[in-house]
């Protein structure tokens, strides 16, 4: 009889450490997609949709390619504009892809694009210059860029915003119909950065400016991306600590609201912050403490409550790069061997992910966490990107 009582406490015991802390992910290749010849640029999910887009690109890597054969080749439906095609095709094309119905559709020429909260729309911003083959991706190649709405349900394209100067870049919507972009400029001799934020109202078409220019040691402040935190817009601000020949050599790393600063990370050299936080179900800010002046120093995993540190734990020592999903469940991360682990944060328990040993060139999360897409190099075709979608769960 006590020998079935301990049996019992222990199982109990085991039940309760899995609830409490969590068991490691499941994790399901999806979908693939891919064309030769192409890149695969900005990919992003739907939020209650089985789509995703991006903007697809010849990459002019592969001389088997005929471009004016492969331009449109595979896709189910086209809202391209009809004149000239054959004089854009080295231009970025935003592109839906349904991974459950494979329906691929052509929207617009552009990059970023982004879903509204509802998904009834997408935003873009538009390529108004057509490139040429040799063309190198400088602040004046995007000049004149204007922000596009492509609305899913009428299948008509209308432009929502058009820059004094410079270039717009980067839409993201705040809910159905506020949406925020970047005004871009030259921050550092041709290459381009963004410098502010603006807001437009699609249903009054009135335009605020939510953050302006700034400038620190004669260097612009550079805009990061936007988020939705709590239910209110907030984004990442790269401001410089120092100043230098077009760039700083240290940037303060900072997560604001409107009014308020709810995250310093501190000055370091300049490191993309997206997916680098998240925020938990405890309200807890999430951080990545990976950039190291030493490889072999130890990587961490950095909690925060209102700007007070909570906890700090050492992630694998196999831990290369990685990115957290927007809630901050998960963490999906590279060895330096391209080897791919999905982890629950809770305790750090962890599946080895299906993944070739290609160059990874984006991930990007769905809102929700349940779904990762990884775009990386074809495993044999050249200047080839192919996009793996993984449901998790």
């Amino acid at each position: 009889m006590m020998k079935h009582v301990c049996v019992l406490t222990f199982s109990l015991l085991l039940l309760a450490g899995n609830f409490l802390y969590g068991q490691p992910p499941k994790v399901d290749k999806t979908a693939e997609w891919f064309q030769q010849g192409y890149y695969i640029l900005n990919p992003a999910f739907g939020r209650t949709t089985t789509e995703i887009a991006f903007a697809r690109r010849l990459s002019g890597r592969d001389s088997s390619i005929n471009p004016q054969k492969t331009f449109l080749a595979g896709a189910t439906a086209n809202y391209l504009p009809q004149n000239s095609p054959a004089a854009r095709q080295f231009d970025p094309v935003i592109s839906i892809f349904d991974y459950k119905t494979r329906q691929f559709t052509l929207v617009d020429y552009g990059w970023g694009p982004a879903f509204s909260t509802n998904d009834n729309r997408l935003a873009y911003a538009f390529q108004l210059t057509p490139l040429q083959r040799p063309d190198k991706l400088y602040a004046e190649t995007y000049k004149g860029n204007t922000i596009k709405i492509f609305n899913k349900s009428t299948r008509k394209i209308e432009e929502v915003a058009r820059p004094s100067n410079n270039y717009l870049l980067d839409p993201f919507f705040v809910d159905s119909l506020k949406l925020v972009y970047k005004t871009g400029d030259r921050v550092n001799g041709p290459y381009g950065g963004a410098v502010s934020f603006s807001e437009v109202d699609l249903a009054s078409k009135k335009t605020r400016l939510v953050r302006q220019p700034g400038i620190k040691y004669r260097l612009f402040e550079l805009m990061g991306e936007p988020y939705l935190i709590r239910n209110q817009l907030t984004y990442t601000v790269y401001s410089p600590a120092d100043s230098g020949s077009g760039m700083a050599s240290e940037y303060r790393h900072l997560l604001l609201s409107e009014k308020d600063t709810l995250q310093d990370f501190g000055i370091r050299k300049f490191t993309n912050l997206n997916y680098k936080f998240a925020v938990n179900a405890n309200q807890e800010i999430l951080f990545l403490d990976d950039e190291h002046f030493m490889a072999e120093d130890t990587n961490y995993i950095v909690s925060y409550k209102k700007e007070r540190l909570v906890e700090r734990r050492p992630l694998p020592p196999d831990y290369f790069r990685g990115y957290l999903s927007p809630d901050g469940q998960y963490l999906f991360y590279l060895t330096q061997n391209m080897e791919g682990y999905l982890v629950n944060t809770k305790d750090l328990s962890r599946v080895k992910m299906d993944i070739s040993a290609k160059d990874l060139h984006a991930v990007v999360w769905s809102a929700n966490g349940n779904k990762l897409a990884l775009v990386q190099d074809h495993e044999s075709l050249a200047g080839t990107d192919k996009l793996t979608v993984f449901t998790i769960r």
